[in-house]
């Protein structure tokens, strides 16, 4: 056998054995983290506690209002997490609140603070949950503010495929007694019409 062809045969074998190394590297990747975008739980904004309203304790006309707020919107996103404790996947969910809010006449300050609440269920049962606050800072002689609460991030156990998930969560105001039966009162009821062809 020639020299020329051994180091032909070597040189190929070489090949192989990087291209082996290769591609034992890019299925650690994928095994790690899938080639496909996790699966987002999905949330929801509760509709009984979409809206926050305050007021000063000596009535509900419009003079007695120290604010209300609306929650205008979520956005967020969805990318694997970190491998849990016992190396179990996990789905990192971002999630952020989008709020508008109207200061009253009952508020002097040019400052309010709102109470929101993110709550994780799985199988439609609460599982956690996590109370945070958004502060709107009103510019002098306003009454108005959009803001959008900082980012927040949630780690969710995944499926070994992080395709599938059976956890949920819920956003909403975190309301007392009072501001939620207020809330119930005021929920535009639904309608059925009838279609016919």
């Amino acid at each position: 056998m020639s020299c020329a062809s051994r180091t032909a045969r070597l040189s190929a074998r070489a090949a192989l054995a990087i291209c082996g190394v290769s591609l034992l590297s890019l299925t650690a990747c994928q095994d790690e983290q899938s080639a496909f975008a996790p699966a987002c739980p999905h949330v929801q904004i509760l509709s009984e506690a979409a809206d926050f309203y305050d007021y000063d304790g000596k009535g509900l006309d419009v003079g007695d209002l120290v604010a209300r707020a609306s929650m205008a919107g979520l956005s967020g996103s969805c990318t694997a997490g970190p491998n849990g404790p016992k190396h179990q996947k996990t789905v990192r969910t971002s999630l952020s609140i989008a709020v508008d809010v109207v200061r009253g006449p009952a508020k002097p300050d040019e400052k309010i603070v709102l109470p929101y609440f993110v709550a994780v269920m799985r199988d439609g049962h609460i599982v956690d949950k996590k109370v945070f606050e958004v502060a709107a800072d009103f510019a002098p002689n306003t009454t108005t503010s959009h803001l959008r609460a900082p980012v927040r991030y949630i780690d969710l156990p995944a499926s070994d495929s992080i395709q599938e998930t059976n956890y949920s969560m819920a956003v909403g105001f975190q309301l007392n007694h009072g501001q939620l039966g207020y809330n119930r009162a005021h929920l535009p009821e639904a309608s059925f019409l009838w279609h016919i062809n």
